[in-house]
């Protein structure tokens, strides 16, 4: 899956939590709050971030061009949709908010996390999936959401469709978190 892809597809669920957290009454906080502003916009950034992070292994992809000899680095070690792509990532990224204090650092752990783990799953939904994403337990065995034929090429127009089927279920989120934000103003 192209960044794109990555982004919009994490951005579903960071907006989901954001409406449950951060935009209902009954749970949480409240998004009138200029403090909580802030964390929802670490939250929602750190998930964009995170989801980026997987592709580090691959010199020509957005975040490996930008940070190149990192990328260099860890492609020379390991292969793409390898170590990068395991569930060990986001679940190892996970633990590091238990030794976290500060509120800002965890919020910004679980952004990471988050995003990490819907690239994997966005790329569980191309034709590659993720060889050995169980690694240690299953480290021969392909991982994919969907039947084969369900699934895209990456950079394909059937990605592109997706993407715009993502934009479209972002936007509807967005109007959903705005409409609950203005009646709650009233």
């Amino acid at each position: 899956m192209i960044a794109k892809g990555h982004m919009t597809l994490a951005s579903i669920p960071a907006l989901l939590v954001i409406d449950y957290y951060f935009t209902n009454s009954d749970v949480g906080f409240h998004i009138k709050d200029t403090t909580t502003l802030s964390y929802v916009l670490v939250f929602y950034f750190s998930t964009i971030f995170g989801s980026l992070i997987p592709d580090i292994d691959e010199s020509e992809s957005y975040l490996g061009r930008r940070l190149y000899a990192i990328s260099i680095v860890i492609s020379s070690i390991f292969k793409h949709r390898t170590f990068t792509h395991y569930l060990f990532l986001p679940v190892a990224i996970f633990a590091i908010s238990f030794f976290v204090a500060d509120l800002y650092v965890k919020i910004f752990v679980y952004g990471l996390s988050l995003g990490v783990l819907m690239h994997d799953i966005g790329d569980m939904l191309t034709k590659g999936g993720i060889n050995g994403f169980f690694f240690p337990f299953f480290p021969n065995t392909k991982i994919a959401v969907l039947p084969r034929q369900l699934r895209f090429y990456t950079n394909s127009i059937t990605e592109y469709i997706v993407i715009m089927f993502l934009i479209l279920i972002n936007s509807l989120i967005l109007f959903m978190i705005a409409k609950q934000a203005t009646l709650g103003a009233l």
